[in-house]
């Protein structure tokens, strides 16, 4: 899938039915011929959604998501994107009624970021577009739909938020207390229960997301797409934490779990949780990854043992000793900062245990008589902790909860009528 694909920020819960056949009440074959006599799909409040819209996005979702398009999927795809884009008049709407008004140089500067990401330029983006019919015009509404929402829900209930000290505390001790603990490299994907009617809907739908997951769909893609979590802007990676900042449920799931796997469903009272296990490793620091910056100095093999022992007795500095070592007939090479992991063997062997400005014992091999100093050294200090990021955690998760309930008030409230 091409890497701009993968990066675009989710529509707002497009494809939560995604095989569910989620009906307005009018069969397919019906629906699709009031399609070309109608045009419009749906009135809300009193701006109008048209079937190009509907249309153009599901397009747009095949296109972004990875999701294998057929014409039955397509079909089944109509309702679920209608409902986005009802979501995004609304958003729009409440954006409005509190004077955000998103600038065209502003959606275009969100393109320009996404062409960046993926490696692609505002034209490569468009192109890319063009080739699956798809009008950048489609695109664009849904960014300034995603960037009026991101302003109002920050205007909104940023200041309403407070994360206290104590709470900042505990999670950081908790978070301590856990570095000894293994880690696991983890993603998620989130999907709101309030989205289905009844449990089948929820076993089909999380059941094909697993099984499109697990046959080579991109994650991150689908996490963007699907999911309601904070995480899904950036893909739902979660990064490396430990079961124990999990909820219970995911972490039994997560501690049974073996590298490269995605869960099955996991309902917690948040939602329906799918995880995917990228990596785990042991706690604490880890030595192989200690970084050595290492000069290695090469005498000849005729080399008198005390030349070597008083170029030793002198050494000062890494500087200082390439300078001198031409003088000394030695061959002077430094690595850069490395991980232990990544020296050859031999200087690994060497210098392992050496803190910066120590060398090691002279070494015979073949090509000479061997010294090795020790110019930096930056152990691995395991799992960084940092009490700000703890902050924004916490203040994002409740940002992002009360903007979820919000949304659903203004669906609530709002009067809509499908065509």
């Amino acid at each position: 899938m091409n890497s701009f694909a993968s990066l675009l920020t989710k529509p707002m819960l497009i494809g939560l039915t995604l095989v569910l056949g989620f009906s307005s009440g009018v069969p397919n074959a019906q629906a699709a011929q009031q399609r070309d006599v109608e045009g419009i799909a749906a009135i809300v409040n009193d701006k109008v959604i048209s079937l190009f819209d509907v249309d153009q996005r599901v397009d747009l979702f095949f296109a972004t998501s990875g999701i294998a398009k057929s014409p039955d999927m397509t079909e089944r795809m109509r309702a679920q994107v209608l409902r986005s884009l009802v979501d995004e008049k609304l958003q729009l709407e409440e954006a409005n009624r509190v004077e955000i008004a998103i600038k065209d140089k502003e959606v275009e500067d969100r393109m320009k970021t996404l062409a960046t990401e993926g490696k692609m330029t505002l034209k490569g983006i468009k192109e890319f577009l063009a080739e699956k019919n798809i009008e950048t015009e489609s695109l664009e509404q849904q960014l300034r739909a995603e960037l009026a929402w991101s302003q109002f829900v920050r205007r909104s209930f940023s200041g309403r938020v407070k994360v206290g000290d104590q709470e900042i505390d505990e999670q950081y001790n908790k978070a301590v207390r856990a570095v000894n603990q293994t880690r696991f490299l983890l993603s998620e994907i989130l999907l709101n229960l309030d989205s289905f009617s009844n449990e089948q809907q929820v076993e089909k739908l999380s059941g094909e997301i697993v099984k499109q997951l697990q046959s080579g769909v991109d994650f991150g893609a689908v996490a963007r797409q699907f999911s309601i979590a904070p995480t899904a802007a950036r893909g739902g990676q979660l990064g490396w934490i430990t079961a124990d900042q999990l909820d219970r449920r995911l972490a039994s799931v997560v501690r049974q779990m073996k590298p490269g796997q995605v869960s099955a469903p996991i309902p917690t009272n948040a939602g329906l949780y799918i995880i995917a296990l990228a990596d785990k490793r042991a706690g604490g620091n880890d030595p192989s990854k200690n970084q050595f910056d290492v000069l290695s100095l090469t005498f000849p093999k005729d080399s008198k043992p005390s030349k070597i022992d008083k170029f030793a007795a002198d050494f000062k500095t890494c500087r200082r000793a390439q300078q001198s070592a031409k003088k000394a007939k030695a061959l002077a090479k430094r690595t850069g900062l490395r991980e232990l992991r990544q020296l050859p063997r031999q200087i690994a062997n060497a210098v392992g245990n050496l803190e910066a400005g120590r060398l090691s014992v002279p070494i015979t091999t073949p090509d000479g008589i061997e010294l090795y100093a020790v110019c930096d050294r930056k152990d691995d200090l395991g799992i960084e902790i940092s009490r700000s990021q703890i902050s924004e955690n916490i203040f994002s998760q409740r940002v992002s909860m009360m903007a979820r309930r919000h949304l659903r008030d203004l669906r609530r409230d709002a009067v809509v009528e499908y065509r």
